[in-house]
């Protein structure tokens, strides 16, 4: 039985939100807020529905027809069909939606969101798996699926992968490499990484096992055939959850990726994690250093630093930073990114986050954090709290998670928000990012 629903708003994950003629929400993929949409209900659950769109009785304007033949089969992008000012508009309404109802933060705080300078070939990084039938396909996976949707082209990344994509196959089969499935066989996934300052692409092949025969062949083939993929390299990963992780080998090349911004540099390890969008990461570091006002004196302490995307610039511009981070190989490339910034006023400390701020008895000026989607949680934005840092700041990639822990800050009566600005690190998805930016109240403004 299929039911006509008017779109209310999205969800964060992209989905439309209605209501059934009982009241009932239900989400409906695919449909914007604004719409009038036919829908058959595919799942009730007791305080929900989940609908598929049967029909768009009335549409809004901003829709247009999607340049891609894989759209709403790819998992890759949300709204692909949908012109990129009004996605902007969409992501700002879900970060000050996500704020007001887990925080009861006013939206009139949010700033005008920073959009990408690219809307398409933006991605630095992107993971393609393997599948054989009959011969050997690349592509990406369905939205909630295993299931592989073969790609020879995406508009999300740059037009250097579209050549990697048809060759690397060629040479797979050549070879007779087998494919990892029905957990048989040995290659599962293909990373590329992609470098504008160089305009160079690491190539990182991802197997289940150590064994990986023909493997320099396969190096020394493909970069024949594609001069500007740079690296080769060979991860080793049992792990059918995590696509890149493990121990690797340098086939070919230097084993790392080059990225220049205004003040600093950085080399990228193969496993090590990077934000996705060059322009978007740069107007990420400049928007918070500026926005710390930072005098040259302050002590900073940057929790989830990874290797060093926000530290290296804060180290820049004030006395001395701690940077914590739990990845081994992040750490290792953070040190070697601080010396080649020539940098000796930062330290970087391998440690799990929580470990490290309950046993922390030092003071800090200022604390930057960058969590997980699974954000800061209870026990550490209560220990950042008690450390009483002047100015805190939170870069999060998901807007309910961010609206949790802000909630707790504000609560505390300890610290207020100054600046929320939202980022599209994502264009054509429904990922939002956003850096907030805190201060400590101090007794005088709580009396008044």
């Amino acid at each position: 039985m299929s039911e006509i629903v008017y779109i209310e708003k999205l969800a964060f994950g992209g989905q439309g939100i209605g209501k059934l003629p009982g009241g009932k929400i239900v989400f409906v993929s695919g449909a914007y807020p604004g719409e009038l949409v036919e829908v058959d209900i595919i799942s009730e659950k007791k305080d929900y529905s989940i609908g598929k769109i049967k029909k768009i009785v009335e549409g809004i304007s901003e829709r247009r027809v999607p340049q891609c033949p894989y759209f709403r089969n790819c998992g890759g992008c949300d709204f692909l069909d949908l012109n990129y000012k009004k996605q902007l508009q969409f992501k700002e309404d879900i970060l000050k939606d996500q704020l007001q109802r887990i925080a009861k933060i006013s939206g009139e705080i949010v700033e005008k969101i920073q959009e990408s300078k690219n809307e398409f070939g933006y991605r630095l990084k992107m993971e393609f798996s393997f599948d054989y039938q009959k011969q050997t396909l690349l592509g990406l996976k369905m939205k909630n699926s295993n299931k592989i949707v073969q790609v020879r082209k995406c508009l999300l990344a740059p037009k250097s992968f579209n050549k990697i994509l048809d060759t690397v196959p060629e040479i797979i089969d050549l070879y007779k490499i087998p494919v990892y499935k029905n957990r048989k066989g040995i290659l599962k996934h293909l990373v590329l990484r992609y470098s504008p300052t160089e305009n160079s692409v690491m190539a990182i092949f991802i197997t289940k096992t150590e064994k990986f025969t023909n493997r320099r062949d396969l190096a020394n083939m493909l970069v024949k055939k594609v001069p500007y993929v740079s690296s080769v390299i060979h991860v080793m990963n049992s792990s059918d959850r995590i696509v890149l992780r493990g121990p690797y080998k340098v086939l070919k090349g230097e084993g790392v990726i080059n990225y220049e911004f205004d003040w600093e540099k950085f080399q990228v390890p193969p496993t090590a994690f990077f934000q996705n969008n060059y322009f978007v990461t740069a107007k990420m570091i400049e928007f918070l250093t500026k926005n710390l006002n930072l005098e040259g004196s302050e002590t900073i302490l940057d929790l989830y630093s990874g290797l060093g995307t926000f530290s290296i610039r804060l180290a820049a511009l004030s006395k001395f930073v701690v940077a914590v981070e739990s990845n081994h190989v992040s750490v290792r490339a953070g040190k070697a990114n601080a010396n080649i910034n020539n940098l000796r006023n930062i330290k970087f400390i391998e440690s799990d986050v929580e470990e490290f701020l309950m046993a922390n008895e030092n003071k800090f000026d200022i604390i930057v954090a960058d969590p997980p989607r699974s954000g800061l949680g209870n026990k550490a934005v209560s220990k950042i709290i008690d450390m009483k840092p002047e100015k805190i700041a939170y870069i999060s990639c998901n807007p309910s998670t961010l609206a949790r822990d802000l909630k707790m800050f504000v609560n505390s009566g300890k610290y207020k928000i100054e600046i929320i600005k939202p980022f599209d690190m994502f264009p054509q998805t429904y990922h939002v990012e956003a850096v907030v930016l805190m201060s400590r109240v101090n007794k005088k403004q709580i009396n008044m």
